[in-house]
């Protein structure tokens, strides 16, 4: 006795009752990817699309398409592997039958959900081809790992989550406030400089340190700095207010003194970053520096009885444990404001935008500063953990927050 998996038209209904729910609202392009993808496994079971032809049928790009110096295909995968674990913690946590995008290809697999009381048997037909049972083993072994990650993320998302009551109503209105008043705020992404090109391969830039040996390219930027610049410009767009947008090398003092900034990203490699007014607390240990050379963690500067002097990120990236720091600080003029969203890694700065775009986790912020659902949001730096499975992070959660002490702007 063999158990069958669901069947093409159930998948085509699941993935069509994703693609509308208010998770994908409003997300367009990962809407179509996803309904491409579940065509397309419909119609060629378990064979992975290649990106080239994503790129041209499904995403509408021309046929000079480059994978080797343009990763929009690669960036819209993970982002649509983010949206499916939001979805599965969220609208979806009860459905019978989970969908999946397996990390480094493009094809859906499904199964349904370990709980669900009525599998489909039958007898298994022996004139099946040994090479047929071959594929479906593998298959069957993929969908077993991806459904496996799925459920230790919503494991810890919902063990974690139980104490966070309901956001109040208007409490994002509250937290952005000061960025919804006078001119738009200026959203600043991270985006250190490297030797070399995609060709024959980068490295990070280190001035100071010898011949350079190649051109300096500062055209980059991480995935997750990519999505969190999406998150807050839709975050801030619906609360009726549009923002700028700028790479870190191009940032100015003139920038930093005229603006509300929103930082993206870590500043180590970004020079013209580093004019912003320094975190009290938090603050991130690159891998090169010392102690501990080839670990990235988040240093925190003024532990607290039962508090680590460094949260070390794991040494699996794509499936462990990745920390970021949110901060509210005053700008270089005291009546501007910084808001600091940077990870150890790119996941960490993902997770540390989607936190503050969650109205649930900044209530819980709130409570943790003794604040009001609709007081000002008031100087802050917090530390925040997410797991990340499969390369895709799931939910954040609010570790450690630390009041700053800044004196009030004049109005």
């Amino acid at each position: 006795m063999v158990t069958k998996g669901p069947t093409p038209g159930e998948v085509l209904d699941q993935v069509r009752r994703i693609a509308s729910s208010s998770t994908f609202i409003g997300s367009d392009p990962t809407r179509v990817l996803l309904l491409y993808l579940a065509e397309h496994s419909a119609k060629h079971p378990g064979e992975s699309v290649k990106e080239i032809t994503l790129a041209s049928e499904a995403l509408g790009k021309g046929t000079d398409y480059d994978p080797r110096t343009d990763s929009s295909v690669r960036v819209l995968a993970s982002r649509l592997r983010s949206k499916l674990a939001e979805y599965y913690t969220q609208e979806g946590a009860r459905d019978p039958l989970l969908i999946a995008i397996p990390k480094g290809s493009y094809s859906i697999i499904s199964t349904y959900r370990a709980s669900d009381p009525h599998p489909v048997h039958a007898p298994e037909s022996p004139a099946t081809p040994q090479p047929a049972r071959h594929r479906l083993s593998l298959l069957w072994l993929a969908v077993a790992v991806t459904v496996a990650a799925i459920s230790a993320g919503l494991g810890y998302w919902f063990g974690h989550s139980s104490s966070i009551a309901p956001a109040a109503p208007g409490i994002d209105r509250a937290f952005w406030r000061h960025f919804l008043a006078g001119e738009s705020p200026l959203i600043v992404f991270s985006n250190p400089r490297f030797v070399g090109d995609p060709t024959d391969g980068l490295r990070l830039f280190s001035p100071g340190k010898g011949p350079v040996g190649g051109p300096v390219n500062d055209q980059f930027t991480g995935v997750g700095e990519v999505i969190a610049v999406h998150d807050v410009v839709r975050a801030l767009r619906g609360l009726g207010r549009e923002a700028r947008v700028k790479r870190a090398q191009l940032f100015s003092w003139d920038d930093a003194r005229t603006s509300d900034v929103i930082l993206v990203g870590g500043h180590e490699e970004n020079l013209p970053v580093a004019q912003l007014p320094p975190l009290e607390k938090f603050n991130l240990k690159a891998e090169s520096q010392e102690p501990f050379p080839k670990l990235g963690a988040v240093h925190n500067g003024s532990p607290l009885p039962g508090e680590k002097p460094y949260y070390f990120t794991g040494a699996d990236v794509d499936n462990g444990t990745e920390y970021g720091i949110v901060a509210l600080t005053q700008g270089v003029n005291p009546s501007r404001r910084v808001l600091v969203l940077a990870g150890v890694h790119t996941f960490g700065t993902e997770g540390a935008a989607a936190f503050v775009c969650t109205p649930a986790l900044v209530a819980d912020l709130y409570r943790k500063l003794g604040l009001r659902p609709s007081d000002d949001i008031v100087p802050f730096e917090a530390l925040i953990e997410l797991p990340v499975r499969g390369g895709s992070p799931l939910p954040p959660r609010l570790l450690l927050v630390h009041r700053r002490r800044e004196a009030p702007a004049a109005q």
